[in-house]
């Protein structure tokens, strides 16, 4: 996959992250994460980016990386159907407002659909994004436990 974007005056595409994508997804993890990215984290999303299960794309200007996209699919109970989930989507900040954060939810819409998704689902998100491309808001607890 590999799709070419224009809003305003930037150019630019979004294809299939990959393995040898993280260093360059890694500047942009650690500006979400304020940087505080563990090796736990690290060895998540080296582990997404090698699982053909999860959707992953980058974007670029030019050589540029900016944005990130990872995201699965899964029957959710609570929501009685199967969702397309967003692990993460990350837009650099000199890019933002720009229409890249919508182009990047758009192609993972597809491949949702195409997966046989019926809704998408955010665990947590960024306040103000997701409502501004439709989403709304669902107040429901998570317990969660380690199995380790």
């Amino acid at each position: 996959m590999e799709y070419l974007g224009e809003r305003g005056n930037v150019e630019y595409i979004i294809r299939n992250a990959q393995l040898d994508d993280l260093e360059k997804i890694m500047p942009l993890l650690q500006v979400l994460y304020k940087n505080d990215v563990g090796s736990g984290l690290i060895k998540v999303i080296e582990r997404c980016l090698r699982d053909r299960k999860y959707y992953k794309a980058i974007a670029f200007d030019n050589d540029n990386v900016i944005g990130f996209f990872l995201g699965s699919s899964r029957l959710e109970v609570d929501f009685e159907s199967k969702c397309g989930i967003i692990e993460e989507i990350i837009v650099h900040n000199e890019y933002q407002g720009k229409g890249l954060g919508k182009a990047l939810l758009d192609r993972f819409e597809i491949w949702a659909k195409e997966n046989g998704c019926d809704d998408l689902l955010v665990p947590c998100g960024r306040e103000g994004f997701y409502e501004k491309m439709g989403f709304e808001k669902y107040v429901i607890k998570r317990y969660w436990k380690s199995l380790k």
